[in-house]
């Protein structure tokens, strides 16, 4: 009985006042829970962007092999007596990208009388994210450290000659900072 009265009290002509303020509560808290999923990714979604960056990473690593092996061609094939040349790079590590972290702690410590003490401590740490104008959510790189160059093979025309082999030895020892014993020049078939 009591249910029915104050939805009649509510929808009286007089009450018209009270009406619009119960409707645009009700409009600011759906409008807030939209908002907070546009601006707070929830942490499954933070997660799943992490594998993709690393498998990008494994892509852009192979990509960055074959870039090295077709500009030390390019520029051997130019070099005096090597002729045509192929060039094989093996790298010791992969490509390393340091994410940007956000840290949060808390630490608080409680006295109640003079023996009884409660400390607690809270630590939170979350990638950071950044959105670019399509939406699209990525973690924040700090620092991409370049992969090391374990060492590399020459196949070259000119490979059998001495000079030739020492020219394309230096020249890969200083572009890589390679030790000699990590660079083979071989004659090509």
């Amino acid at each position: 009985m009591e249910k029915k009265n104050w939805a009649k009290e509510l929808f009286r002509p007089e009450n018209k006042k009270a009406r619009i303020n119960l409707f645009t509560a009700f409009l600011i808290g759906i409008l807030l829970l939209l908002m907070s999923h546009i601006f707070f990714e929830p942490p499954e979604q933070q997660a799943e962007a992490i594998p993709q960056i690393q498998e990008q990473t494994e892509q852009k690593q192979y990509n960055t092999e074959e870039e090295i092996e077709k500009k030390l061609e390019t520029v051997f094939s130019n070099m005096e007596g090597v002729g045509q040349v192929k060039v094989m790079v093996t790298m010791k590590n992969t490509k390393a990208s340091v994410l940007a972290r956000e840290e949060k702690k808390e630490y608080s410590l409680t006295e109640e009388g003079q023996n009884k003490k409660t400390q607690t401590q809270r630590e939170e740490n979350t990638v950071v994210m950044s959105e670019d104008n399509r939406g699209t959510r990525t973690p924040l790189v700090v620092q991409e450290t370049m992969p090391e160059i374990e060492g590399i093979v020459i196949v070259a025309e000119g490979g059998d000659d001495a000079r030739v082999a020492q020219m394309l030895s230096e020249a890969s020892q200083a572009l890589f900072n390679v030790p000699a014993h990590k660079v083979a020049v071989l004659k090509m078939k």
